[in-house]
């Protein structure tokens, strides 16, 4: 083969390269651009409008030229709005109720399935049964049990010589622990099969080897199961606090922001404000008073991740 063959075919196979790899990409855009579109429409617009509206003197009781720029004003009021504090407050209490409680009881129902043992696969689907169940009946059945007078949790609290139960859903102190802890019981599926996954990826050789040094059950849980699996913890933190504070649904069904004001988080406030007072403005402030909160507590996670999570 002659010299100029040899370029001529090694330019055909440099187009033949290029043309696939414009193809791929072409193929790439293709795929993704449904989500982007997507994205864009539900997602960027609405934060930026939100942002856009914080900084407004907006409300739908309003005509459209009476509308002004008021700089900081709204969120300045959020800081002075005492409702609004107790709200945040009241929005991490429920993070710190709802957060650890469901990452342990998620890792241990996945230390439990990832046994082997009889009905394990009904099992399994069983545990998803929660999660996917209609919150509105979650909601109509947990208020039935937990009906302080003659609900039947309370009736066997107080056989068992209990003379003052709690009130569940209707006591102000217990109303949020209550709706956090049912929250739990409905959502610590998403949190079971994800464990379950990362577990089943921990090199079983690493067992043996404990073993062999004659770690105990609990060293080999703490030494070994908890250090390969910690990615998939870190996740479920972030995840777990996001969910915590968009539990606008759970707090609707349960309490209705009730009794009083006593479970009246931010999620819950905002769209009060919005939607029952038509203070939209104030509303977007707050809303990304939020987001902001959960940009620094990711960004706090993310840079002291490098000390506990293993890649």
């Amino acid at each position: 083969m002659t010299t100029r063959a040899k370029r001529l075919l090694s330019l055909n196979k440099s187009r033949t390269t290029f043309n696939l790899k414009k193809q791929e990409e072409r193929a790439a855009v293709m795929m993704i651009m449904p989500f982007m579109i997507g994205f864009i429409i539900f997602a960027l617009i609405p934060v930026v409008y939100a942002i856009v509206l914080s900084f407004l003197n907006y409300n739908s009781l309003m005509d459209l030229k009476d509308v002004k720029w008021i700089g900081l004003s709204n969120y300045i009021q959020v800081f002075q709005d005492e409702v609004a504090l107790k709200a945040f407050l009241k929005s991490f209490y429920y993070i710190l109720i709802y957060v650890p409680s469901v990452l342990i009881f998620g890792f241990v129902m996945a230390l439990l399935l990832n046994k082997a043992f009889y009905g394990r696969t009904v099992i399994r689907t069983l545990i998803l049964m929660p999660y996917v169940s209609n919150l509105v009946a979650v909601a109509m059945v947990f208020a039935i049990l937990l009906d302080p007078f003659n609900g039947p949790v309370n009736m066997l609290l107080g056989y068992l010589g209990i003379d003052n139960p709690p009130m569940w859903l209707a006591g102000t102190k217990e109303v949020i622990p209550t709706v956090a802890l049912i929250s739990v019981w409905q959502g610590s599926a998403f949190h079971t099969i994800v464990y379950l996954a990362a577990l089943q990826g921990v090199p079983r050789e690493l067992y043996e080897a404990a073993e062999i040094d004659g770690a105990s059950r609990w060293k080999k849980i703490t030494n070994v199961t908890l250090p390969m699996i910690s990615p998939t913890t870190f996740f479920l933190i972030i995840v777990s606090i996001i969910n915590a504070l968009q539990n606008y649904s759970a707090i609707k069904v349960y309490s209705d922001g009730g009794p009083g004001d006593a479970s009246r988080v931010i999620s819950y406030n905002i769209y009060e404000e919005a939607f029952s007072y038509n203070h939209f403005s104030y509303a977007g402030a707050q809303s990304v008073l939020l987001f902001l909160i959960v940009l620094v507590i990711t960004i706090i996670q993310w840079k002291g991740q490098k000390k506990w999570v293993h890649y």
